[in-house]
C-alpha cells in the first residue's frame, strides 16, 4: 500500500504502540487521525499534524459517530485495551464483560463500521494489535489473554471474509512492550493476599520475568507495522520481539510441552506436572 496521503485511524494513542504507530504512519506520509478515550491525553498529536477523535470502544453511538466524522478509511488500527488481572475464579461476570467490551467487541464495532467504506472502494488495511499471549494461556491473567485469543480468531475471520474485496487483515502479535499498559492493569475485587490464589499469584509474576526479560521499544513494532503495510501482500500474524517468538513456539510443541516449559524454563513452580504426564 502507498501509505502517501493514506487516510488512517489508530485507537489507544495516549502511549505505547497507538502512540508510536501514529506517530510513524503520520512520518510515513499518510493522513493520522489519533484517537483516545480522553481527547487531553492526545493534544500532544496536534502538533504533529494529526486531527484528533475521542472515541471510547465501549460507546457503540460514540464508534459510529467517530467513523462519521472520519469518513472514509484506508488504513484501521485496532490497539486501545486494557489488561485485568486474575484467577478464572477471581474474575466477576461485569468485570469480564467489561474486558471483552473493549478488546473484542470495540474492535468488531470498528472494523463492522470502516468496512463498507473499504469494500466500496476495493482496497484497504485493518490491523488488529493482539499479543503473543492470543496463543500462549498465563495463569492469573485468564481474561486478558482469553480476550486475545478471541482476537485471535477474529482476525483469521475477518481475513477470510474480505481478502476478496482487496482488503487486507494484519494480526499483531507484539512481545513485552515498554508502555503504560502495566500501570493501567485492573485487578479483579475478588483477589485478596489471603486467599486460595495468593500463592500462584506469585509464582506465576516470578516467572513472567523470565518470560519477557527485556521490553521493546513501541517504536520498534510501529516501524515493523508501517513496513508491512508498505506491501501490497503478506501474512496474516505479524510477530515482534524475542518473546514473542520463543514463546509461541513453545506453544506450537503441544500442550503438555509448553506447560513443562512454564514450570522447568520459566520457574512457575505452582503447577503441578504430573497432571500433564498422567495423560
Amino acid at each position: 500500500m502507498d501509505l502517501e496521503g493514506a487516510r488512517c485511524l489508530v485507537t489507544g494513542c495516549s502511549s505505547g504502540i497507538g502512540r508510536a504507530t501514529a506517530l510513524a504512519l503520520s512520518h510515513a506520509g499518510a493522513r493520522v487521525w489519533a484517537s483516545a478515550r480522553k481527547r487531553e491525553s492526545i493534544a500532544a498529536l496536534e502538533t504533529q499534524g494529526m486531527q484528533l477523535v475521542e472515541l471510547d470502544l465501549t460507546d457503540a453511538g460514540g464508534v459510529s459517530r467517530a467513523v462519521s466524522l472520519v469518513g472514509r478509511l484506508d488504513v484501521l488500527v485496532n490497539n486501545a485495551g486494557y489488561g485485568l488481572e486474575g484467577a478464572i475464579e477471581e474474575v466477576g461476570d461485569e468485570e469480564l464483560f467489561e474486558q471483552y467490551n473493549t478488546n473484542v467487541f470495540g474492535p468488531w464495532r470498528l472494523c463492522r463500521a470502516v468496512l463498507p467504506g473499504m469494500r466500496a472502494s476495493g482496497r484497504g488495511a485493518i490491523v488488529n494489535i493482539s499479543s503473543f499471549g492470543g496463543e500462549a494461556p498465563y495463569p492469573g491473567i485468564g481474561a486478558y489473554r482469553s480476550s486475545k485469543f478471541a482476537l485471535e480468531g477474529f482476525s483469521w475471520t475477518l481475513r477470510l471474509e474480505v481478502a476478496h474485496f482487496g482488503i487486507r487483515v494484519l494480526d499483531v502479535q507484539p512481545g513485552l512492550t515498554e508502555s503504560e499498559f502495566g500501570k493501567h492493569m485492573k485487578r479483579a475485587k475478588a483477589m485478596a493476599p489471603d486467599n486460595a490464589y495468593a500463592p500462584m499469584h506469585e509464582s506465576a509474576a516470578r516467572a513472567y520475568l523470565r518470560m519477557s526479560p527485556h521490553a521493546l521499544p513501541p517504536e520498534a513494532v510501529a516501524d515493523a507495522i508501517v513496513a508491512e503495510l508498505r506491501k501490497d501482500t503478506g501474512p496474516l500474524r505479524l510477530r515482534v520481539g524475542e518473546d514473542a517468538h520463543r514463546m509461541v513456539a513453545a506453544v506450537r510443541a503441544g500442550d503438555e510441552a509448553y506447560e513443562r516449559y512454564l514450570v522447568s524454563e520459566l520457574g512457575f513452580d505452582w503447577h503441578r506436572l504430573e497432571a500433564v504426564s498422567s495423560r
